[in-house]
């Protein structure tokens, strides 16, 4: 007999995998789509052109913030960050907007655009013509 054995199919790692008592965790998709909505509405708020669309998703993020803030609760699901911070952009947005509504002019990214446009032509610029 020699001093090393070597396992045998019983012994293999596999089965303690298999038996291992990990909860499968997932992460909210209603966490992940507000804390998404939230980053795009917040970069559509300044501009005045894109005010209804702000509005719509910021809205929309809303709905899924609190729909992720509940989900999350749960032992077995994750997104606990992600879901009161597309909440709290969401609402930011939101914010944005009826302080626009009041008379307040928020849309401050009007002024960029020729900057915006001018730095688009310099990239467009530097790719190769057909």
């Amino acid at each position: 007999m020699s001093a090393h054995s070597f396992p045998t199919e019983d012994d293999s790692l596999s089965g303690l995998f298999d038996a291992s008592p990990d909860r499968a965790i997932h992460t909210s998709a209603a966490a992940e789509l507000a804390f998404v909505l939230g980053l795009v509405s917040l970069f559509a708020v300044p501009f005045s052109l894109m005010h209804a669309a702000s509005v719509v998703t910021a809205g929309l993020g809303a709905v899924l913030g609190l729909v992720g803030v509940a989900t999350t609760s749960r032992p077995d699901v994750a997104g606990r960050v992600l879901a009161p911070l597309g909440l709290f952009l969401c609402l930011t947005v939101l914010t944005l907007v009826g302080l626009r509504y009041f008379g307040l002019e928020t849309a401050f990214g009007d002024a960029l655009v020729p900057t915006i446009l001018s730095w688009l032509q310099d990239l467009n610029g530097l790719l190769p013509t057909p």
